[in-house]
Parts: C-alpha cells; structure tokens; sequence
C-alpha cells in the first residue's frame, strides 16, 4: 500500500467585520422632559454600542425637544443622510414613539432604511426591523403610538388653557424681562430700550430709523443678533409690557402655528408682572398703528401717493399693489406689483405686472370717460381686485361689479416710432450700440451716404485659403445698388488718413466717430469736427471664366429663356421694380 502525502495550504481566516452601530435618542416637548435625560440616553447608549466587541460606534443622534410627529428633526435628518452613505448598519432606539409618531413617516423611513440594508431595533418593543414580521408589528404598534401622541397632545393643551384661565403662561422668554423660575423681573437695561422704542414711535420716528439707532448705539436682540425693524414692530404691539398679558395670541393645529382669529376663546390677565411702560402710552400707540394700518400707504408722507394707491387689492393674499417705477430707454415706465412679490416672498398669488397707462384706459373704458380723473374715479370705484396676470373685478361705489381682461400691450406701445429711430441711431453708433463681440471692427461705424442706414459684413473664404470680409449697405440693393467696399480696403484708408503703418481700430475710434460711404467715395468724420474724403477703386476678385464655361453658361441661358414661362416672369418681375422704383426728376 503506497501512501500519498498531500501538501494543503492553510487558509488564513479574515476575522468579521464590525457592523456599525448608531443610536437615536429624542426628548419630547409634550412630556416635559429635562435636557438631563436627554445627557442620560446618550450616555447610556454610547458606553452600551462600546461595550460590545462585535460593533463599531458610529455615533448617538439626538434631538432635544421635538415632537415626533414630524421627520422635520435635524439629528433625525442627519443620522438618515449618514445611513444613505453608509456610514451606520444598525440603528438602536428606545421605543417606535421616540423615533417617529406618524406611522406614515415611520413606515416610510424604517422602508428606505430597510432598503439600504440597515437594521433599525426598537428596545421597548423588541422588534428588529430586518425580520420577517417586524414591518407587521411595527405598523400596529406604530398606530398606537400616533394616537398616544395625539392623546398626549390634548392633555398638554388642555392643561395649558386651564392654566391661561388662572392667568399663567407658558411663554418665558420676552426682551425686557427674565424668567426667575417664579416670576418675570425686569432687566432695566433692556427695558430703557423698550421705553426708546415706544418714544421714537410717539416722535414719529420710523421702525427703520429705530433700527439704525439701536445699531450705532450696540444694542443687540434678545438672541444677541441684529436687533431688527419686525422685532422693533413686535414690540410695538406687545401688551405685557404694561404689566398684563393675554393669553392664548396663537394656537396649534395640525403642528403649525396660527393666529387665533376667534377660533379660541382669549384671557386678558393684568398685574401678572411688573410694568415697563403705561397702558396709556401702549394705548395711544395703537391707536396711531390702527389709524396708520387704515391710512395704509397715505400715513407714510415720504411715500409718493396717487389716485390709484390702496385701491388695487389682490384677491389671493388680501394686500394692495404697489407701484413700480423703473428707468428704460424709452422713458419711465410705471407698473403695479402684488404687495407680496415685491417684497421678494416669490409670487404664490400668481399675478402679474399691470401697467399703468393700460390700467388707466380701462379705468376710462369702464367709467365711460374719455381721459382719467381723479375725481372721478375716487368717487365711482371703491377697489379694484386682481385675480391672476388677467382679470380684473371693479368694485363701484353704487355696489355694482364689473369684470374686465387685462392683456398686456406695454412692450408693444412702447416702440414707438420716434423710439424705433433713436433705438436704431443707438444701434447704428458703434460707441452706444454696446456689442461685446462684434463682427468686424467697423460695426456701427459705417453709414451708407445715401440712405442713411448702416452697414453689414459678409465673410467670404478665397480659392488661395484668405479670407476677407465685404462690406455692404443693408437697403435692398435694387433702392441703393453697388455700395460696398472690401475691409482691406478700408483699413489701408484709414492708414492713409491717420498716417498709420499699421491699422490700430483703437486709434481710429480715439481718432474718429464714423464713416460714411457712397459711389466709391469715404468720408471720415472726425471727433473735433471736420472730415476728410477718400476715393477707392477695388478690383473684383475671382477665377476668370474659361471657354467651356463660357459655353455651357450661354447654352444654359438660351434653354432658359426659350421658356415662355419664364420670360413672363421676368417681365413681371421688371414691371414691379419699375413701379418700386424712386426715379429721378432730371
């Protein structure tokens, strides 16, 4: 028996990779919770992730007081954007209520999650989201979670309005003021600044001559940023600081916050804490921010007003048009803009510029006048609503409506034909016509003697691989024929009466200002005034025919006018440049 020793290479085992493990943590706004426990979640689940042999730690992404309602949570977002780059395999969280309480957002993100091959686990709930019915218990417990938060959320709201009954708030923060944990104590500082702010209204001195103030002055906002106008107009307006508060301004529905226009019954509270300024002196100011709101823009008097001001109303957001004034070539165009596209918040109305001259002529249409007045149409329109870039609804003082369509004509009522020719003279001047790269250096330097209009180029490629560039009047040439000239031609011109060696188009447009050309003759015109002339001659360029050419070409013009057809057309076509044409008397 013959043995048979075989030699086996030993394979080297790679020891398993370390799956990568983060935490979430969150605290809720509903419960209460204390950044405290917060600090306790993220400690205990980095030393739990290092402890284990097996993971990597990848980091514990915490939110602090936010709800769970929503994905609209920066650590969330963060810990998500890191996962689609696959820096984390696992996801460890507390319960499904701490990572999300909307089951639609939660099935949404633990789906992709899923996707991407990441596991998220749920302590509370022990499921593990790769299993094979994790999304199954996952979507009921999900469903209870939502409603325990709903839950949750009334019981909030319902004890903070019984504590607005009882004329306590749960509002803390306010310039002015600090919150000791009891009550509010006034910081003198701040409140010297709220005092100024109340003054400068009563002096009439504007929010954003305030503004300036407080900036040279150093003071800062209550963040400690730019102490700006709006905050300036909250102040304004803020009732607690004659000692009294009401409760309940906003509310929220749906997560969103809203002003509490009646949905909600108000608590009016006073001596909740010390005053910085006199109910008569908040009083007497809005009163004047009440008279100014109703004045609109005729309360300010360095704003130029007009008939039209305040009467033009956007349907969709409820605020007036503002008028526009813009410089253009053809003069000053005026235009009216939706209040809320021109402070830059976009155009959600969707409406569109209106002109001015336009909406005056179908003021005039409506009215049945034949020239605006103010008069008139102060006494007969009450407002004007606009409803998209073109309808108009008048509201006439008698209670009638009126519907017209605006369509615009401005860029076309503009050319005018006294614009039509200064926008052609600028076109034409090659110092005004404002054109980067222009074809040949004569552009807007030529005009045609006889016409008057300028000239184009045409670039054209010789049988000897040059190229040269032919000049030529742009009127038709059967109303100004042969005037052209070659740009060689013109520069060795332009040599000859500067006394260049060499053409520089700088030189000649410091020299000159332009040029005019007809019947082989160029008049250049200088800056200081005078001009010279320069005939020229040019030889036409080309191969010469030869005899076969020549041969083929009379046979081919022979067949052409044996044609009938075609002699008739041709005596048609002479017959219609005879009658074109502008004869001479002599």
């Amino acid at each position: 028996m013959t043995k048979i020793i075989q030699k086996v290479n030993a394979v080297k085992m790679e020891p398993p990779r370390k799956r990568k493990v983060a935490a979430y943590a969150r605290i809720s706004i509903e419960k209460g919770r204390t950044p405290h426990s917060l600090s306790a979640q993220i400690s205990y689940y980095s030393k739990l992730i290092q402890g284990n042999a097996d993971w990597e730690y990848a980091g514990v992404y915490a939110d602090k007081a936010v709800s769970g309602l929503t994905t609209d949570r920066p650590e969330f977002q963060r810990m998500l954007s890191d996962a689609r780059d696959g820096k984390i395999d696992i996801i460890l969280t507390k319960s499904i209520s701490r990572f999300a309480r909307n089951t639609v957002d939660l099935l949404e993100t633990v789906r992709e999650l899923k996707d991407l091959g990441i596991e998220v686990r749920f302590q509370k709930e022990k499921i593990h989201t790769l299993s094979e019915d994790g999304e199954l218990m996952l979507s009921l417990l999900a469903s209870f979670a939502q409603e325990e938060s709903r839950s949750i959320s009334e019981n909030v709201k319902w004890g903070i309005r019984k504590n607005f009954q009882k004329g306590i708030g749960n509002s803390f923060h306010i310039y002015g003021y600090r919150w000791t944990g009891k009550e509010f104590v006034i910081v003198e500082e701040e409140a010297k600044i709220v005092r100024l702010i109340y003054d400068n209204f009563l002096n009439g001195i504007s929010a954003e001559k305030t503004e300036k103030q407080l900036e040279e002055m150093g003071v800062k906002s209550y963040t400690g940023g730019h102490f700006g106008n709006n905050s300036i107009r909250q102040i304004l307006k803020q009732e607690r600081y004659t000692g009294n508060t009401l409760f309940q301004k906003t509310y929220i529905e749906d997560g969103k916050t809203k002003y509490n226009n009646g949905e909600l019954p108000q608590y009016y509270a006073r001596n909740t804490h010390p005053a910085i300024i006199s109910e008569e002196t908040f009083n007497k100011v809005q009163e004047i921010r009440q008279r100014k709101r109703e004045l609109g823009a005729f309360a300010n008097p360095h704003i130029k007003t007009s008939a039209l001001t305040s009467k033009i109303k956007c349907k969709h957001c409820n605020r007036s048009f503002q008028r526009s004034t813009r410089n253009t070539k053809s003069g000053k165009l005026r235009s009216w803009i939706c209040a809320t596209r021109k402070a830059g918040q976009g155009n959600p109305c969707g409406t569109g510029d209106i002109n001015e001259e336009q909406l005056k002529k179908i003021i005039c249409e409506v009215l049945d006048i034949d020239e605006f007045d103010d008069e008139i149409f102060l006494e007969k329109v009450d407002h004007i609503d606009v409803t998209g870039k073109d309808h108009l609804e008048f509201f006439m003082a008698d209670g009638s409506v009126i519907h017209r369509t605006y369509v615009s004509t401005a860029r076309k009522d503009a050319w005018t034909p006294e614009y039509k020719e200064r926008y052609k003279r600028i076109k034409r001047s090659k110092d005004t016509n404002g054109l980067k790269n222009p074809a040949t250096p004569y552009t807007g330097f030529i005009r045609c003697a006889r016409c008057g209009n300028s000239f184009s180029g045409q670039r054209r490629t010789l049988k000897d691989g040059t190229t040269e560039y032919y000049l030529r009047c742009r009127t038709k040439i059967s109303e100004c024929p042969s005037n052209t000239i070659q740009e060689s031609t013109l520069n060795a011109l332009v040599c000859d009466v500067l006394g260049l060696d060499e053409y520089s188009e700088e030189a000649m447009d410091k020299a000159m200002d332009y040029c005019e050309i007809a019947d082989n003759t160029v008049s250049f015109h200088f800056r200081d005034g005078h001009f010279e002339e320069r005939h020229y001659e040019e030889k036409k360029r080309g191969t010469p025919w030869s005899k076969e050419r020549r041969k083929k070409a009379l046979k081919g013009m022979k067949e052409y006018w044996s044609d009938p057809e075609h002699r008739k057309e041709a005596s048609e076509r002479m017959k219609k440049i005879r009658k074109e044409k502008k004869w001479s008397s002599q």
